[in-house]
């Protein structure tokens, strides 16, 4: 294989710091593309140029990368950097990547790909839940990705099979979900009806009825509301880098009824939220957002978040447990709050899933209405749930047998 070109220049702060990569061309073995790990450079672009031009004359002298000693850290980061590189990932799943993939890198960082053994692995993951105390939820984690990792490895023909393969941990059952009461509920949606119509208390409204996730219902748009026939569709997300992404799954794109009260409170939202456009000159149209900012444009997640929680706490879901006043430099009187305790955005979501299997819906609807990837996720999630719906059916056929042992009269069935 042969240095192509004079290096890839990542800028991570500008003036500050890069990293650096080089393509080695195709792998004459595998016929794939195979580039060097990147490495980091502080200082400025010129000087990450100069560095780039030495490393590369040390890639050619022969110290160039051969995919037989790729070790774990530096495919970990190939494989990272790609995923980022293809923007099809949302921020927050980057995010838990890269927190995944620095306990493999520190784990198993040294170890050459093809030297990664089930034996290894095993051995790795026994010590971290003896003695290190890592819970059985953090070891699954941490063993899906870097089984993901390596099936990628696989793939590209790197090493020959996937030792995480042959190993099978036991699934964690997911904690419980919490949820908002039916009082509870009821008195948020008595406030939402009563309340001054804006796009952040629409998304409350939506995920209280519908159950969609906070990017889902900042990302809806009029082009996927149907008032006429009482459904949404959820075609996007907005998510926290300001940018429009598909929903979290393929399941996620999905079609969602809404009640008649909800058609209501959006047919209203949409007169008020045209008026108040026009009055920006802003007009209204199929691709304008459900849940606007002022200026007709998405709402941003970190600003929406902030003023939820504002929101519930002034309601009475929820409080902050600091709370202190101070003067800015104008001069103006303000008020910092921190430590929110009590309900989130989330929990709306399962609030809808407790509502709609108390109710007697069947799991697979519920499963759609929420867009689990499976129903048998479903029945995890809400095993809880599902269990009290249980024991109201059970308690309902005993009531039935009691009456059945009665005469039309009231009195006992002689025997």
């Amino acid at each position: 294989m042969e240095i192509k070109g004079n290096g890839q220049i990542e800028t991570v702060k500008i003036g500050k710091t890069y990293k650096i990569r080089f393509s080695l061309g195709k792998d004459p073995a595998s016929g794939e593309y195979v580039r060097t790990e990147k490495r980091t450079f502080h200082g400025t672009k010129a000087e990450a140029r100069e560095y780039a031009l030495l490393w590369k004359q040390e890639l050619q002298s022969g110290l160039s990368v051969n995919p037989d000693n790729l070790t774990v850290e530096q495919y970990a980061e190939s494989f990272h950097g790609q995923r980022e590189a293809m923007g099809e990932l949302s921020p927050l799943t980057l995010t838990r990547d890269n927190v995944e993939f620095k306990k493999i890198v520190e784990l198993f960082g040294d170890f050459r790909l093809n030297e990664l053994d089930t034996g290894t692995l095993n051995k790795t993951y026994a010590k971290l839940r003896a003695e290190d105390g890592m819970s059985l939820s953090s070891v699954h984690k941490l063993h899906k990705k870097l089984s993901q990792l390596l099936k990628q490895a696989v793939t590209e023909q790197i090493i020959p099979f996937n030792p995480c393969d042959a190993i099978k941990l036991r699934t964690p059952k997911p904690a419980e979900r919490k949820s908002f009461t039916l009082e509870e509920a009821t008195r948020l949606a008595a406030i939402l009806k009563a309340g001054n119509q804006t796009g952040k208390t629409v998304a409350i409204w939506l995920a209280l009825a519908t159950g969609i996730r906070r990017g889902e219902a900042l990302g809806l748009t009029w082009h996927n509301v149907n008032l006429e026939a009482g459904r949404i569709f959820i075609a996007q997300q907005y998510t926290t880098d300001k940018a429009l992404r598909p929903p979290k799954s393929d399941n996620a794109n999905r079609w969602i009824s809404i009640d008649a009260g909800t058609v209501a409170y959006l047919t209203e939202w949409k007169e008020r939220q045209g008026k108040q456009l026009q009055a920006f000159h802003i007009d209204q149209d199929e691709n304008t957002p459900v849940v606007s900012n002022e200026l007709g444009g998405f709402t941003d997640p970190n600003n929406f978040s902030r003023w939820r929680r504002l929101f519930f706490a002034e309601h009475g879901f929820g409080k902050f447990s600091e709370v202190t006043e101070y003067t800015d430099k104008q001069g103006e009187k303000r008020i910092r709050r921190s430590g929110y305790e009590g309900h989130n955005f989330h929990e709306l979501r399962h609030t809808q899933a407790t509502l709609l299997i108390g109710t007697g819906a069947d799991i697979k609807t519920v499963q759609k209405r929420l867009g689990h990837s499976s129903a048998s996720l479903t029945m995890d999630i809400y095993a809880h749930a599902i269990a009290q719906n249980d024991r109201a059916a059970a308690d309902s056929v005993g009531d039935l047998f009691k009456l059945s042992d009665e005469s039309e009269d009231g009195s006992p069935h002689e025997q």
